[in-house]
């Protein structure tokens, strides 16, 4: 095992936490030159070397094969050992050594990677973010471009979208590095800190962002602790390896590989990163069970404005002057304040607008009588549950106090830090989403990062149907109820979509009433995934999925699904951004094979209603009435659609902008501390 002190720390690193240092933020006329730069790393001849790589590599396989097994290990046992001496930073892999990983994929987990599976793996080791087409193994493009980076004895954190991904693809992937002589191991929530210390003492790495980025934040505390005694920096501290292990856990921020890159470096980047811990409720329940009773009662536009896509609110004098007359609570002080009294109706308000039950978070009942909040935090982006976190400045009370149930105690910040700010940490950043297209410069901008667009291993065969669009959500279930019905009775498998767990529940009770049996993939169902993906490509199957939930896993058809279609899949509902919604429809005709979408929208669709003008919505209603304005109906929707995502997309981009210049002014502005002696 490769101890922390051997590595080299390239110069720009900080040595004490191997961690790539702060650089100032680009400003001015940089920006636009940094633009041009970014447009001429992307440019389509980048991939021409790679081709020639691939190539010469394609060219030596035939003699690999026909080694014995002997004989090819000791082949690979020197070309590690000539890796060793290039250093542990390899960038640009040599012809064979591509050829032996392929083999000893080949060999070890019996799959023969395709040439833009190669081509993939180069562009990762280069330091890119590669769009490789959903269902073109980008699992096994990372672990090929983790085992190049590492023959040379450098080490990897290869970070995934969630623990199951994870776990399984470490698994999956552990013949294949433990034949190259490289060990692996994963880090997920459940995993205990000594465990992580050792999973961490491994060359590869497979986490998830959030875990990663805790125990970075774990560390950096544990150094800041260790200063006041004894020796910080030994290697037996530093590594997290030893008995009665209490310190740090990684060894630093050499290289990353982002699975699903855009979830992981866009869609996670305006949610921090927090540790806390308990604090004292004192009368902060009786305060926040206060102000919820008054907060429920007053209505929108007479009491308070809300702008819901900017998540703003704002009270109005008759709503302060409600809240002023409410009373004083004798077991609630907190309450007697006018001012606080006004910040925790503004909170109740907020829990009431912003924060719904099935989308942004569910109850676990079975957390009931424990020191565990039963409100359990939904990832929008993803669909999946996150326990053991909690909203910070007193939200997560309040949504206890709206729901009536028992009242966990708050949490104080002790440390933060925004995934745009962590990842930016690394000293090689590299990633694999199937939609980089859409996110391309802002990757530039942000992390550095290039793009380039992989080529799939075969052509693609979906038939995209044209988008139907309805007046109202009871119009629109009626028509994918009616579409399912049909093609479930050919066998034809259907994939559906759902934006929350609340509509993926009554789209669910509706095909059940209709006599249509189904599957559901949802934040209360995830310890299910593994099952239910399973079985999603059998013949007849229907299986509601909510946003991505399931994503990064493969639906294999079953025998004579092709023949019938392959697989069907279904949007429900306009997803806020273009690119996920390319996701969804990834899912069909994967790897060559056939597919079909087709996509339901309406009018009252949460995206609509909060990006378009009220009167815009009465025009189109008015046109959805008259059956010789079909045409006209859709066209015109389709347009409002486009308006509406494109403003989403600019307004989350915005806001993804405003968290990293904070960050940064963070980081600039002068600090104050004080010694202790």
């Amino acid at each position: 095992m490769n101890t922390l002190v051997n590595l080299q720390a390239p110069s720009e690193f900080q040595y004490r936490f191997f961690e790539k240092a702060s650089q100032a933020p680009v400003k001015g006329m940089d920006v636009w030159a940094k633009g041009l730069a970014g447009r001429w790393s992307r440019r389509a001849s980048v991939q021409r070397k790679w081709r020639e790589k691939v190539d010469a590599s394609l060219a030596l396989i035939p003699e690999l094969m026909e080694m014995s097994d002997d004989t090819f290990d000791s082949h690979l046992t020197r070309c590690r050992r000539e890796a060793r001496l290039a250093g542990p930073l390899c960038l640009d892999p040599a012809i064979e050594h591509l050829a032996l990983v392929c083999e000893v994929s080949r060999r070890s987990i019996g799959l023969t990677p395709y040439p833009v599976q190669m081509i993939a793996a180069l562009a990762l080791c280069q330091g890119l973010l590669a769009e490789i087409d959903t269902g073109e193994g980008k699992t096994l493009s990372l672990a090929m471009a983790a085992s190049l980076s590492s023959m040379g004895g450098g080490f990897c954190h290869i970070v995934t979208a969630n623990d199951y991904l994870a776990e399984r693809d470490a698994k999956t992937m552990a013949p294949l590095y433990k034949r190259i002589g490289i060990d692996v191991g994963f880090v997920v929530s459940k995993t205990e800190p000594q465990e992580r210390a050792g999973a961490y003492a491994k060359q590869v790495v497979y986490t998830t962002a959030k875990e990663v980025a805790a125990d970075y934040l774990r560390d950096r505390i544990y150094l800041g602790e260790s200063t006041c005694s004894g020796p910080r920096y030994s290697a037996r501290r530093l590594s997290g390896v030893g008995k009665g292990y209490v310190g740090m856990v990684q060894r630093g921020l050499f290289r990353a590989f982002i699975d699903e890159a855009d979830n992981g470096l866009i869609d996670e980047a305006t949610t921090p990163l927090i540790i806390s811990r308990q604090q004292n409720m004192v009368d902060l329940e009786a305060a926040c069970r206060a102000a919820w009773s008054v907060a429920e009662k007053l209505e929108e536009g007479r009491d308070y404005r809300v702008w819901q896509q900017q998540r703003r609110l704002e009270q109005l004098p008759p709503g302060r002057q409600l809240a002023r007359e409410s009373g004083e609570y004798p077991e609630a002080p907190l309450w007697d304040c006018p001012t606080r009294r006004s910040q925790l109706v503004q909170l109740g308000l907020e829990a009431r607008e912003f924060f719904k039950q099935g989308t942004h978070y569910i109850i676990e009942k079975k957390y009931l009588g424990t020191s565990t909040s039963p409100i359990v935090i939904v990832d929008e982006s993803t669909g999946r549950p996150m326990p053991n976190r909690s909203w910070k400045l007193g939200m997560h009370q309040m949504v206890e106090a709206k729901e009536d149930l028992p009242m966990t105690p708050p949490t104080q910040t002790i440390a933060q830090i925004s995934f745009q700010s962590f990842f930016r940490r690394y000293g090689h950043l590299a990633g694999a989403t199937g939609t980089a297209r859409e996110i391309g410069s802002e990757v530039w901008q942000t992390y550095d990062l290039a793009t380039v667009r992989i080529s799939r291993n075969k052509p693609k065969r979906v038939l995209n149907e044209p988008a139907r669009f309805f007046r109202s959500c009871d119009e629109k279930e009626d028509a994918i109820i009616d579409e399912i019905r049909a093609r479930q009775s050919t066998g034809q498998p259907v994939l559906v979509g759902t934006q929350s767990v609340t509509a993926s529940e009554r789209l669910a009770r509706r095909l059940m009433a209709n006599g249509v049996l189904c599957e559901v993939l949802n934040a209360t169902r995830i310890e299910d995934e593994a099952k239910i993906i399973a079985q999603a490509g059998k013949r007849g199957n229907v299986t509601i999925a909510t946003n991505m939930a399931g994503r990064g896993t493969d639906i294999k058809l079953r025998a004579g699904v092709e023949a019938l279609g392959g697989l069907h899949v279904i949007a429900t509902e306009p997803s806020s951004s273009r690119r996920i919604e390319r996701q969804l429809f990834g899912r069909a005709a994967r790897q060559g094979a056939r597919g079909s979408t087709s996509a339901y929208y309406s009018l009252e669709d949460d995206l609509l209603t909060k990006n378009l003008p009220d009167w815009v919505l009465r025009v189109l209603s008015g046109l959805s009435r008259y059956e010789a304005v079909g045409r006209l109906f859709t066209f015109c929707s389709f347009l409002a659609l486009s308006a509406a995502q494109s403003r989403s997309e600019k307004l989350a981009k915005a806001a993804r902008k405003a968290v990293a210049k904070n960050a940064d002014q963070l980081r600039l502005s002068l600090g104050f501390s004080k010694n202790s002696n």
